[in-house]
């Protein structure tokens, strides 16, 4: 990078036409900004150098303020017990463009923290005396603030002829200070403190009129005290990223950037909060949000037990907002956060909003079983008929009776299943492993279900990769099952045995080819609802990684001994649990397990057996001990 030349020597014009220009007003002045001019034989003096000095600072704090203010990295605040709290390392720029920096983490007692009228007393800027310090109650901002101190006294000499020398401190240090600074709360004091916390946050990030802070501190956290006794601490309350302030988007008067992602922060905190406090004292984690909340961000995470699937009710947001549920890829939920920032908050105290909010309830799930839980909640139950073709016959409606009552079997009146009951289990299935799910206020904007444009489809080379898989069937004698099972499924079937069985890792495994298509084919009925929970047991990005981690040890012998064992490893049906469980294992822990595995499938031990194991060794993995083999 070739280096450039600036022109920093900016030519100087005489006073007097700056006197004649700023008076027209086409020239404006700033005060603050002026420097010495230095030239060959003028007296240096200590002013001279104090002012350009002064000169350089107040530019260097315009320049960081140009690019925003707040925190660059670190200076999380968190508590330790009721006393006491760290403060980790980090630095950032406060609101008058003052760097403020802590090289380590603190570790400090609420008691020792001073407050920033006390540093004012101290510092004889002020003599309005401060309160104890195990005495505080209220509400807090912990904020840094950038101080200066005179250190190192050198000796002066004298500057007339009667002067004498004197010591003065020669070194200029800068320091920062842990300050408290009061928050002032008008509502009463016999409310409790989540009640409390619920009203600020609603305080500072809806309502248009900004809470008011030094300018000369950096605000980290926010915190409530009763008597020196810590009841709550926020990061986010009034923490605030550094990045360009923007006062809305485009002129549409929105909140800045800065404040609707600490609004979501704050939430997502308070909420775990809420949850690990209910949970600690054994109370149900199913509540409303206008319990502990005021407003709530655009987008945020709730309890996954405030949605009750048995009577497809939800407990969390009021009844007079619309809600919906669905599922989404967990890749695309991060876009879908960001784009929701840019709508407004959700206000519960006020109902005729609140009728004109919708909100929609996301649960993501991994992008490989999207397709099929997809299908099984959008799945309904066709109703059952029995088509009766009418024609004309020579027999007697007595002779008909008659035929009915010796020729036919008694029908029974074929059972239907609820279609709720079915998305009801597929819900409570995807929920029962998640503690959280999120919810997203959506636009009010029409849409139609109509796509312009001309669908394109779009075209593989599924010849050749079917090709391929025929070919890899045949040489393992796999031909005829496939065929078979081509012949006993369904359409939507086949079509989701081969888009998994194409997949390369299947024509290079035989492992897997094995064990899918015996799992394909145990079912009485193959239709479209297996073959997808077939394909997701088999779908994942990693599968086959595991089985071919432990291939070497755990099939020995000759190419016919070798095929034998994959057979009856095949006929375990639990080919995934045996390659995630691989994929978890230590390397010595997993050569053990191939070894062992080995001398069951050259045993005497059956299929089902192998599979007991399996699952056994499984369930020690998540238990978190795993035994050898003796």
């Amino acid at each position: 990078m070739a280096l450039k030349d600036y022109n920093i020597d900016r030519m100087k014009q005489h006073i007097s036409i700056l006197d004649k220009y700023e008076y027209g007003g086409s020239v404006f002045v700033d005060r603050r900004r002026s420097r010495p001019r230095w030239f060959d034989g003028r007296f240096l003096k200590a002013a001279d150098l104090n002012r350009e000095s002064g000169y350089f600072l107040t530019r260097q704090a315009d320049l960081a303020v140009a690019t925003g203010t707040g925190v660059v990295e670190g200076l999380m605040v968190k508590q330790n017990d009721s006393t006491r709290i760290t403060i980790a390392q980090g630095h950032g720029m406060t609101f008058d463009g003052e760097r403020v920096f802590l090289p380590n983490d603190v570790d400090i007692s609420l008691h020792n923290i001073a407050l920033a009228e006390e540093l004012n007393v101290k510092m004889g800027l002020s003599r309005k005396p401060a309160p104890p310090d195990r005495s505080r109650s209220g509400i807090y901002i912990i904020a840094l603030r950038p101080l200066e101190f005179t250190a190192n006294p050198t000796a002066s000499y004298p500057v007339d002829v009667d002067g004498q020398r004197q010591m003065r401190d020669g070194s200029i240090i800068e320091a920062t200070a842990i300050t408290l600074v009061p928050f002032s709360y008008p509502a009463g004091a016999a409310r409790s403190s989540e009640a409390r916390r619920a009203e600020v946050a609603h305080q500072i990030f809806t309502q248009t009129t900004e809470y008011r802070i030094p300018s000369t501190t950096l605000p980290l956290a926010m915190i409530e005290m009763r008597r020196g006794k810590l009841l709550w601490l926020d990061n986010h309350m009034v923490r605030r990223d550094m990045g360009a302030v923007h006062s809305d988007v485009l002129g549409f008067g929105f909140t800045p950037r800065s404040i609707r992602s600490s609004h979501f922060k704050q939430y997502d905190a308070m909420i775990q909060d809420i949850v690990d406090q209910r949970k600690g004292t054994n109370a149900d984690l199913r509540f409303s949000a206008t319990e502990y909340f005021q407003s709530l961000p655009s987008t945020g995470r709730l309890p996954a037990a405030c949605v009750d699937l048995s009577t497809l009710t939800q407990y969390y947001f009021p009844d007079v907002m619309d809600v919906e549920m669905s599922i989404i890829p967990e890749d695309e939920m991060g876009l879908l956060i960001e784009e929701s920032l840019l709508l407004p908050p959700i206000l519960l105290d006020d109902d005729t909003v609140m009728e004109n909010t919708s909100v929609m309830v996301f649960l993501p799930v991994p992008r490989h079983v999207f397709h099929s839980e997809t299908k099984a909640i959008k799945k309904l139950p066709a109703t059952i008929r029995f088509p009766v073709k009418t024609a004309r016959s020579k027999f007697t409606p007595r002779e008909y009776l008659n035929l009915f009552q010796t020729k036919l079997p008694d029908f029974e009146t074929p059972t239907v299943k609820d279609e709720e009951t079915l998305r009801q289990g597929a819900w409570q299935r995807l929920l029962t492993s998640e503690p959280f799910v999120w919810y997203v206020r959506r636009r009010h904007v029409s849409y139609k279900d109509e796509i312009t444009g001309t669908a394109v489809h779009v075209m593989t080379n599924e010849h050749k990769d079917e090709t391929d898989m025929r070919r890899y069937q045949k040489d393992l004698g796999l031909y005829n099952k496939f065929t078979n099972l081509k012949i006993r499924g369904s359409a939507a079937a086949d079509l989701e045995m081969v888009r998994l069985l194409t997949i390369p890792k299947f024509t290079k495994s035989e492992v897997l080819m094995r064990s899918a298509l015996n799992e394909f084919n145990d079912t009485d009925k193959l239709d479209e609802g297996h073959a997808a929970s077939v394909s997701t047991r088999f779908a994942g990005k990693e599968m086959g990684k595991g089985l071919d981690r432990m291939d070497e040890r755990l099939f020995v012998g000759t190419d016919e001994e070798k095929t034998e064992q994959r057979k009856k490893l095949a006929k375990t049906l639990r080919a995934p649990e045996l390659d995630d469980l691989a994929q978890k294992l230590e390397t010595n822990e997993a050569a053990i397990l191939a070894d062992d595995l080995h001398t069951r499938l050259t045993g005497t031990d059956t299929p089902e057996e192998i599979a007991a194991f399996i699952l056994s060794k499984k369930k020690e993995l998540e238990s978190g001990k795993i035994e050898e083999p003796e």
